[in-house]
């Protein structure tokens, strides 16, 4: 079912909805824990900007997923990053938003030509 006007007010509250969520998540000054896992950390930030970007994308659908909705993206994680560092127990962290570009990247050029080809998007 491709995305609709209709569906995209749904998109955008669960897009408010994982801010919300994600924003908590990276400002909490106690850090949730994680698994004991080689680079979880960097893997949890490129999950959560793959759902991030579906969520941007599916939210304004007669829209490519452009400049705007990248910058948008990247913009968020630099801004979580430079609150971060102000934040007892939290660091601002390049590698973090290497892992939220590659979440970016992953959904721009695989998964949403994966969308495509299957009419969703």
């Amino acid at each position: 079912m491709p995305v609709t006007h209709s569906t995209s007010t749904t998109f955008r509250l669960a897009l408010g909805l994982a801010l919300v969520v994600a924003t908590w998540a990276a400002l909490t000054p106690h850090p949730l824990p994680i698994p004991d896992a080689p680079h979880a950390d960097k893997w949890a930030h490129l999950a959560t900007y793959v759902l991030l970007a579906l969520l941007v994308d599916a939210s304004w659908p007669k829209r490519a997923f452009d400049l705007p909705k990248w910058l948008f993206l990247i913009g968020y994680g630099i801004t979580i990053e430079l609150i971060q560092s102000q934040i007892p127990n939290r660091m601002f962290s390049l590698a973090d938003i290497g892992a939220n570009a590659t979440g970016i990247a992953l959904y721009a050029f695989f998964i949403l030509r994966i969308l495509r080809t299957r009419g969703l998007r």
